[in-house]
């Protein structure tokens, strides 16, 4: 049964007051509803409004995921460097201390090594002195004798008598590399190769190989680089 007017079958009898006419034909209506019908369905026009609020709020929803989701990227990322950074640091730090270690030890050593090393660079300094320079000595005694006679030359300018005194063999080339008649030359049996000897009137001069290998060696002394 629809929910429309509905006549009432059985007209119930109605007594006019007094005074009153009753009316020639009273019947009363009610509206029943029909429980059993179904519910109507909504209206298929959505509202525009409402449309419109839903869609931005799909909107703003979508965008606070993406700026969540970028967010939390760009923070796994900066976590990540970090972490990245912090071992690459802790590497480093290994190494350069591994590094300090490897150049304190070589330090030490070489400090260690270091005169045990010189001294004997030293000694064979010296030993190669003592093989190559009586050699080089009487091979440039005219040379040597000529640099000493240099040193004679304000006695000559004075008139002072020098006698220049020369190893055998070595008087005709130290004369003659002089080159100055005041100087008298002269041979000297005793003194090996090399070596020249000076004489005047209350002095003298002398050119020694001995005396050179001793400057060397005093040198290295100095150094404490050799012995004794």
């Amino acid at each position: 049964m629809s929910a429309a007017w509905q006549p009432i079958r059985a007209p119930l009898p109605f007594a006019p007051a007094a005074g009153l006419a009753a009316p020639a034909d009273l019947r009363m209506a009610l509206v029943i509803p029909d429980f059993d019908a179904p519910e109507a369905p909504p209206s298929s026009a959505p509202d525009p409004a409402l449309a419109e609020a839903a869609a931005r709020d799909t909107a703003a929803l979508e965008a606070s995921l993406a700026a969540a989701r970028e967010a939390g990227l760009a923070e796994g990322a900066a976590q990540a460097r970090a972490e990245a950074a912090d071992s690459l640091a802790a590497r480093e730090a290994v190494a350069l201390e591994r590094i300090a270690a490897a150049l304190n030890a070589a330090a030490t050593e070489a400090r260690d090594a270091a005169p045990e090393a010189a001294e004997t660079l030293a000694g064979l300094l010296l030993a190669a002195l003592d093989a190559a320079l009586p050699e080089a000595a009487a091979r440039l005694a005219p040379e040597a004798a000529a640099r000493l006679a240099a040193d004679l030359q304000p006695l000559l300018e004075e008139g002072i008598a020098v006698t220049l005194r020369v190893a055998p063999g070595c008087a005709t080339a130290a004369a003659a590399r002089i080159g100055d008649a005041r100087l008298t030359v002269t041979e000297d049996p005793a003194l090996p190769p090399g070596d020249a000897a000076a004489a005047w009137r209350g002095g003298g001069a002398a050119l020694s190989l001995a005396a050179r290998r001793q400057a060397v060696a005093g040198l290295l002394r100095a150094f404490d680089l050799l012995e004794g």
